[in-house]
């Protein structure tokens, strides 16, 4: 596998591991705690990504499908267009952007979540987005085009999903870990 592909695909592996080690000796309750009332629960967060990954992997799995049998093929290194690369930008922890969730994107009241099955999906998620990653070797990552599910005209690559998805999912995890400190020191 090209190192660019191996990245996303060690990027979603080690995603799981940051998780489970985030939530390990974390009482479920306490996952579900808000340290104020408009902000979101540990479970929220990965909540939030568990809805927004699903939606995105349905159509990244038809696209992928759809380009074995007819195309784009490519080989990587694989360079992104300004707004694939711009949206994967934003979407790190690191960026200072901020953003209200697409209503679509909305996590479940916390008191609704159950904490260890919220986990277990994300895991899930990781492994297929990772099986994905496996899926697209061999086609052009830039040229395969999707939208976004909360945005439509939002079209970006897929290999620029994969970035934004592998950032998103970093952002959200850095957003439980400081919810957690926050819930401990109230």
């Amino acid at each position: 596998m090209h190192p660019q592909l191996d990245g996303y695909r060690t990027g979603f592996v080690d995603l799981k591991d940051e998780a489970t080690a985030l939530v390990g000796d974390v009482d479920p309750a306490m996952m579900q705690r808000r340290p104020a009332p408009e902000t979101w629960s540990m479970v929220q967060c990965i909540d939030h990504l568990n809805t927004a990954g699903w939606l995105l992997l349905r159509s990244m799995r038809a696209e992928i499908q759809q380009a074995h049998a007819e195309g784009p093929y490519g080989e990587p290194p694989f360079e992104y267009g300004v707004v694939s690369r711009w949206f994967a930008r934003v979407l790190e922890p690191s960026s200072g952007w901020t953003f209200d969730a697409p209503s679509l994107f909305e996590p479940d009241a916390p008191n609704t979540l159950y904490p260890n099955e919220v986990i277990d999906e994300f895991l899930g998620l990781q492994d297929q987005l990772t099986d994905c990653v496996e899926d697209s070797e061999g086609l052009d990552l830039r040229r395969i085009r999707l939208g976004s599910p909360a945005i439509p005209l939002l079209r970006i690559s897929l290999g620029a999903w994969f970035e934004a998805t592998l950032a998103h999912e970093h952002r959200h995890l850095e957003q439980a870990q400081r919810t957690l400190r926050a819930v401990r020191s109230s």
